[in-house]
């Protein structure tokens, strides 16, 4: 019983060991999240009246209201689409602002500048 038992682990033991080689090579691979590069996005609103809060959305996805200037850090480096629309739809000069950006440094986009 002893024998058999010695056996099987000789047996299994090599598969065990390529199988954890060939991981840890798929693991060395992999990019690294080390070298994200990311940035901040300042969204500073000097809108009045109906746009002096806006909707904040980068790629379609809702992310908040801004009124005065709003940090958003750590943006991973890349293209985003960014849109802002006064809170008060509706009301005379209600605004639209839309920007395709590049992030590859931290940037500053102004409304009614």
């Amino acid at each position: 019983m002893h024998f058999a038992k010695a056996r099987g682990i000789k047996v299994w033991m090599p598969r065990v060991l390529w199988l954890a080689s060939i991981l840890l090579a798929l693991v060395a691979c992999a990019p690294s999240q080390a070298n994200l590069r990311r940035f901040d996005l300042i969204v500073q609103n000097q809108c009045t009246g109906p746009n002096q809060t806006v909707y904040f959305y980068i790629n379609g996805e809702f992310i908040g209201t801004v009124r005065g200037s709003r940090l958003f850090p750590g943006l991973r480096e890349g293209r985003y689409e960014l849109r802002a629309e006064g809170t008060q739809p509706g009301q005379p000069g209600h605004l639209r602002f839309s920007r395709s950006l590049l992030l590859d440094r931290d940037t500053v986009w102004t409304l009614c500048p």
